[in-house]
């Protein structure tokens, strides 16, 4: 893995990269990130849950899942303080790209001039 992507991907999210995170239950999660800009972070929160941080996933294995499943389900667009990204211990896996169905709710938030969890007031 090049140092350099890995690096920069620790200070600041890549968008398209999909990172390990800590869901404070004692198990790790997969996020991809959508977005960042200037308040947050915007991302797509898969349900696959682990025992361990991965160092790697398959992407093909990852499902957002629905809410009718009695595993638990993901997210399709969450905007996060950068504060509550930071706070998952976000740890960098790999650069993948991005696709319009991933973008649709982050797109469907734009129009909307929504919020982001994890801020005062929101």
């Amino acid at each position: 893995m090049n140092s350099l992507i890995t690096t920069a991907a620790r200070d600041t999210p890549i968008p398209g990269a999909l990172y390990s995170v800590d869901d404070g239950a004692g198990h790790f999660g997969v996020a991809k990130v959508l977005a960042v800009d200037d308040a947050g972070v915007h991302i797509r929160l898969h349900k696959n849950k682990f025992a361990t941080r991965p160092s790697r996933v398959e992407v093909s294995s990852l499902d957002l899942g629905s809410i009718h499943d009695p595993d638990g389900f993901g997210m399709g667009h969450m905007p996060l303080s950068y504060a509550a990204f930071s706070a998952w211990e976000p740890v960098f896996l790999e650069a993948s790209a991005l696709t319009e169905e991933e973008l649709e709710g982050y797109r469907y938030w734009q129009e909307e001039q929504g919020g982001y969890f994890g801020r005062p007031g929101h």
